[in-house]
């Protein structure tokens, strides 16, 4: 699947937001706080990264200490960052994941006017997108500011100019009152498409996979559809694969579908197929869904071929 006819190691990038996570938890003690890197553009990079991809991330943020620790964070696990502009005098993005008794979440964002928004299309002037595999964004990148989404048409335009692979996670998130009819039509242009059934409930109105499907009518190769912790599938023009998580203990599930969709990229433009893919994908996943602090808990490269092979164990037994 790998674009230009390069199967080797794969280039990918992903365009959109880094985020500073803030983790309050029941178990944590007055005065604890756990620190996390989040942001969907940025968590594909991460865990494409930690899967051996030449992962680089388009982003901007500001020149504080959020910034700062989200940038050494990346650089630490992988991902390419000749691409993130620092900006003087603007704020890096934030949000606060409170996790509560139950296993649930509640989130608060403060993203407004952050760095990570005004991404620009003289953001993209040095990316060599047309030397990529695949160009990743989100409905996120979409929805977060109108110079943001621009950007990412024109990111989009080159790299189809180009024949670079085009990746979009719907990741639709209503408080930022996104354009239904752009996400739908980022949606059915995409080569690869993720899809979760809340995005499905909230972009077509049904979480019925057939329904969706047909909603989708993708141009491209292929749709990964989702619904946390049951079965996932891709359905290609070869027919469809499911794949059922492992039953884990749940500790942290924030950013679980970005692993999903970056694993899923990096070992797909290696080379492999579909099935043996999003079974790398649904470990990467049900794995950080283990471990908190979102792109902080993704696995290696070595633990999540070691938790597949299990994976796929169980479920040919």
């Amino acid at each position: 699947m790998a674009a230009n006819g390069r199967p080797a190691q794969a280039a990918i990038a992903a365009l959109g937001e880094g985020l500073l996570e803030v983790g309050v938890s029941p178990q944590l003690t007055d005065g604890q706080l756990n620190r996390g890197y989040g942001g969907d553009a940025a968590n594909v990079a991460a865990m494409a990264a930690r899967l051996g991809a030449r992962a680089m991330l388009i982003t901007r943020l500001g020149e504080d200490v959020a910034g700062r620790l989200l940038l050494s964070f990346w650089e630490s696990v992988g991902v390419d960052t000749s691409a993130v502009e620092v900006a003087a005098g603007e704020p890096t993005g934030l949000y606060v994941n409170e996790r509560l008794p139950d296993g649930a979440h509640r989130f608060s964002y403060h993203r407004a006017g952050s760095a990570a928004s005004e991404l620009a299309p003289a953001n993209l002037h040095d990316v060599p997108i047309e030397q990529l595999d695949a160009l990743h964004v989100s409905g996120i990148t979409l929805s977060i500011s109108k110079s943001a989404a621009t950007t990412a048409d024109l990111a989009v335009e080159r790299a189809r100019a180009a024949g670079v692979l085009v990746a979009f996670s719907v990741n639709y998130r209503a408080a930022l009152e996104p354009d239904h009819e752009r996400l739908v039509e980022a949606v059915r242009d995409a080569d690869v498409v993720f899809v979760s059934d809340d995005d499905g409930e909230s972009l077509f109105g049904t979480r019925d996979r057939g329904q969706l499907l047909k909603a989708i009518a993708p141009r491209g190769r292929e749709a990964i559809l989702t619904r946390g912790g049951e079965s996932a599938c891709v359905v290609t023009s070869a027919g469809t694969v499911e794949v059922t998580p492992p039953r884990i203990e749940v500790v942290d599930t924030v950013g679980a579908g970005d692993a999903l969709a970056g694993a899923y990229l990096a070992t797909r433009l290696a080379g492999v197929g579909p099935r043996e893919a999003l079974h790398k994908g649904v470990t990467a996943a049900s794995l950080s869904c283990q471990r908190s602090g979102c792109a902080r808990g993704y696995p290696s490269a070595a633990e999540v071929e070691a938790a597949r092979r299990r994976l796929a164990g169980s479920q040919t037994a």
